[in-house]
């Protein structure tokens, strides 16, 4: 009689050994996710001369997409301004000089319509100025600012 108890136990503490082996985290931390895409953003101009939202935050160094939708009646832009450069500077400027102003462009989207771009942020974390660069539209208040981070 004994020896079926012992059996028994040893069977039941083999089955329960089993158990905790299989529902074991033995595996490796890392993810095997598939890596994402770009941080995708909509800036959407409500009002002529408004941005909305008027402040986006990035990773260094992130690839970031922003689909610009233009609801106002006339054209608007996105451009992305470098540290040091305000949109007086900007908007003066030739075409020549303000690309090496800029983090990026978004040419003139049309009244009613959207555009999409993709671009790497900034390795450098800091506040960026965005501005519409249709002469006028900054210096009447459409801008807003890039945070990028760490």
């Amino acid at each position: 009689m004994k020896t079926k108890q012992q059996l028994f136990l040893i069977a039941a503490l083999t089955i329960v050994a089993l158990l905790l082996a299989a529902c074991g985290g033995g595996g490796s931390s890392e993810s095997s996710a598939a890596p994402a895409g770009p941080q995708e953003f909509t800036l959407t101009v409500k009002d002529e001369f408004k941005f909305v939202p008027d402040a986006l935050t990035v990773k260094a160094g992130e690839e970031v997409s922003i689909t610009f939708e233009n609801t106002g009646t006339i054209p608007h832009s996105f451009v992305v301004l470098n540290p040091g450069v305000t949109p007086e500077d900007a908007v003066g400027a030739s075409e020549e000089e303000q690309h090496d102003m800029l983090v990026m462009e978004m040419h003139e989207v049309n009244a009613g319509e959207s555009g999409t771009e993709t671009f790497t942020a900034p390795s450098e974390p800091g506040e960026y100025t965005f501005i519409c660069a249709v002469p006028g539209h900054a210096l009447a208040g459409m801008t807003g600012t890039l945070t990028v981070t760490n």
